[in-house]
């Protein structure tokens, strides 16, 4: 309920203003702008289609509950502790990541898809028990410890619905929608004292430990959000993003909120197009009861950097 109403807050937050505003500017035709991983070029004059590929990199820290096969845990890991020596009590184990955007547009339509991959190795103070589980015993500290990769494939149309210019900036709404597909696997380690049934906990024995493994979990959400682009000057752009999904359909619910600057500079003689901002992407998704109970309920949040490349 604490992310709907975040998710929710933040989309009516962003309308009121859009909507004062459509009452204090004239409405027109914006030109062209190039944009970042989260942009679409504003309706342009030409008819042509245009081609954007955005490498970037997403450095999110996670925060929630899991439950992996009946047993819940709590995770705390933030972007600082990626950089941490180890003193917050935080271990990062392990980090991999894969990230690219790729839009294509013509006029005031746009299609785009977006693919993140990440795997986490998370342990020590950065994985702790939520609620005990019979015969088992797990605290803060190297007594547990969790694997967590994340497959998200995002695909979605835009349309840009309106625009306002003033003397020194122009501004541009684009309504979005889409579908989010998410694959998720998390392997949760815990240590056990006493004796313990594996089986009937659906746990697997590993040396000392007992390893709790989800398998694959994956489901499709379906969002609808939209995008403001308030231009600067030409090459510079704030944009901020917001969209919820979910309802039921895939997840219970789930939500994104983007805020970046966008800008153009020079290399070697070459034109290039940078983008810097801050992501959160949310999830509220369960399945099965028991031991073969499995929920995710987190939140990725960290800086964004990308590079694009347009023809």
């Amino acid at each position: 309920m604490a992310k709907f109403a975040l998710g929710a807050a933040a989309l009516l937050t962003i309308f009121g203003t859009l909507t004062w505003g459509s009452t204090n500017a004239q409405a027109t035709e914006l030109p062209s702008i190039d944009s970042g991983a989260y942009d679409m070029p504003m309706a342009a004059e030409s008819s042509g289609w245009q081609f954007r590929a955005t490498p970037y990199v997403w450095i999110p820290g996670v925060s929630g509950d899991v439950a992996v096969r009946g047993n819940p845990v709590n995770i705390d890991f933030n972007v600082f502790d990626v950089f941490d020596s180890g003193s917050s009590g935080v271990d990062l184990d392990s980090l991999a990541a894969l990230m690219g955007y790729l839009e294509i547009s013509k006029g005031r339509w746009s299609v785009y898809g977006d693919l993140i991959w990440g795997n986490f190795g998370l342990s020590g103070d950065a994985v702790s028990q939520r609620n005990p589980t019979a015969n088992l015993t797990l605290s803060a500290g190297a007594n547990a410890g969790l694997d967590y990769e994340t497959t998200i494939v995002e695909s979605g149309v835009a349309y840009e619905v309106a625009n306002w210019s003033r003397a020194q900036s122009s501004t541009a709404l684009d309504l979005l929608g889409g579908a989010r597909y998410w694959n998720q696997q998390l392997d949760l380690s815990l240590a056990v004292t006493g004796a313990v049934d594996f089986g009937r906990l659906g746990l697997e024995r590993s040396g000392s430990r007992a390893v709790a493994r989800s398998g694959t979990i994956d489901w499709v959400d379906p969002f609808v959000g939209f995008r403001v682009r308030h231009e600067l000057s030409p090459g510079q752009e704030l944009q901020f993003l917001g969209d919820v999904g979910g309802f039921g359909v895939g997840s219970d619910f789930s939500w994104q909120l983007f805020a970046g600057y966008s800008f153009d500079f020079s290399v070697w003689q070459s034109t290039l197009h940078g983008l810097v901002g801050y992501r959160a992407l949310a999830v509220d998704y369960s399945d099965g009861n028991g031991t073969n109970a499995n929920s995710i309920d987190l939140v990725l949040h960290g800086p964004v950097a990308g590079l694009s490349f347009r023809w």
